[in-house]
């Protein structure tokens, strides 16, 4: 077994006896004096309640995130009851620097850091620890080849590990290492990490189990594999002589009411496993030896105008709606090809129209998007992907998409392992409230299995699988 090879442990161990003279900004500002190693001011509970309970948080979807109108993040959000609870305003101050935090802590500009802490880890030696709301695991996050076959159990070379992880001791040495792995400790936000391993850019990264429950659905590129070795607890960290807060937090965190409350709001988060719904069994379709449902004939009568044959609409048809013809989706979307009210009304399509009109609206509509991409991607095959995606998602935001494939160096004219990677990304503030992105927020990786399952579909119609 090759030694483990630690990558920025000596210039974090040296930092530690010196002073701090930064802040997460990235500005310049005067510390004599300070060092994150004990309190500099007397800020308790008391103090807290007449001006702002500050949270110092990790900028992570598990600790706190911005979006539109709200913030999210289950750290952020259980502090938020902890607040109500003491009826006190609150205040999430982000920084992405842990020595920046550590003396923001100790100076009095946060009160609590919520940065998925271990008891043993980063900020133990210098602050107190509440007791754990919960605890995560290890577990491997891959890229997944294709984004369709699950990747291979063996070993990777290289352990890529956030210095922020919880699994790394007040050393930064990781406690168990994989036998023939070096670990690569990197100084960047676990977020930052996962993206690169979704943008197929990475090999093997450390995670928690609780990122791999929410983000197995938002990150359908990237496999999780399953948890390993123990346990660890997850707390707050608050100053050593905060003992009034740290009081009221652990009575808190042990309520019996509270407890019940936090496994809820837990299971939610957790609940971001990849439960979408599946492609109903392909055996379901065929209704007679030539016939693929009652609409056939309709599905080719409004075909003609298609670069695709008939079978396309049947395999988006049973995609949308299971030829259902009185299916509406939770977005709104209704009727057989499960168009949008207002794409239908622009398609010619009334509620009176039936299922012939429809169909002859979804034909022309997908006419429509097929003109937008003909002349930038001529090739029929790889311009129906864009199509696809542009019936599920919108043009819009398609469109946001390629501009963000070019900024991540990727190629705006191709879907597979590019496009389709980017649009997936739109699902995360960094990415949907970026200039280029100008029609915000997308469930990309809905739009990401639609273009696969319809595909798949279609090829099997079509005979060729």
């Amino acid at each position: 077994m090759r030694n483990a090879e630690y990558i920025g442990i000596g210039l974090f161990a040296a930092l530690l006896a010196l002073p701090f003279a930064g802040n997460p900004t990235g500005t310049h500002a005067d510390h004599t004096g300070e060092s994150w190693s004990h309190p500099h001011v007397v800020r308790d509970l008391a103090q807290i309640k007449r001006d702002t309970l500050r949270v110092l948080v990790l900028p992570d979807p598990l600790s706190w995130e911005e979006r539109p109108g709200a913030m999210t993040g289950l750290e952020w959000e259980l502090l938020e009851r902890f607040a109500r609870r003491h009826r006190m305003p609150i205040k999430a101050v982000p920084v992405e620097n842990r020595d920046s935090m550590l003396v923001m802590l100790q100076n009095g500009r946060g009160d609590v850091i919520a940065a998925q802490l271990s008891p043993s880890g980063w900020a133990a030696p210098y602050t107190h620890l509440t007791r754990f709301y919960r605890q995560v695991a290890r577990v491997h996050a891959v890229p997944r080849p294709d984004g369709t076959k699950d990747a291979g159990p063996t070993v990777a070379d290289t352990l890529t590990v956030s210095a922020w992880s919880p699994f790394l001791d007040s050393t930064q040495v990781l406690s168990t290492v994989d036998s023939g792995s070096t670990v690569r400790i990197v100084d960047l936000l676990p977020e930052e990490l996962l993206i690169e391993i979704a943008l197929g850019r990475g090999h093997c990264l450390l995670v928690s189990d609780a990122t791999a429950a929410m983000e197995a659905k938002r990150l359908p590129l990237v496999k999780f594999r399953p948890r390993e070795g123990r346990s660890v607890p997850l707390a707050f960290a608050v100053r050593t002589n905060a003992t009034h807060l740290l009081h009221a937090l652990d009575t808190w965190l042990a309520s019996a009411k509270e407890y019940e409350a936090r496994q809820a709001l837990i299971a939610a988060y957790d609940n971001g496993l990849d439960t979408r719904d599946r492609t109903r069994p392909l055996r379901t379709m065929a209704f007679g030896t030539d016939s693929i449902s009652r609409f056939d004939s309709l599905f080719q009568a409004h075909a003609d105008s298609l670069t695709w044959d008939w079978k396309l609409l049947a395999a988006m048809a049973f995609k949308e709606s299971g030829f259902d013809t009185s299916a509406v989706s939770r977005a709104g979307a209704g009727g057989l090809m499960q168009m949008m009210p207002t794409t239908a009304a622009l398609m010619g399509v009334t509620r009176a129209g039936g299922v012939n009109d429809h169909i002859q609206g979804a034909s022309r509509y997908l006419d429509r998007l097929d003109r937008i991409w003909r002349n930038e991607i001529p090739a029929p095959a790889q311009r129906l992907k864009f199509v696809l995606a542009a019936y599920n998602a919108g043009p819009g935001h398609v469109k946001d998409a390629q501009r963000l494939a070019l900024e991540l160096g990727m190629d705006p004219q191709r879907w597979d392992g590019n496009v389709e990677r980017a649009i997936v990304l739109l699902n995360r503030p960094r990415y949907f409230t970026s200039p280029s992105a100008k029609t915000g927020y997308c469930r990309g990786q809905d739009t990401y299995w639609y273009v696969r399952e319809v595909e798949e579909l279609y090829a099997w119609l079509s005979g060729r699988r």
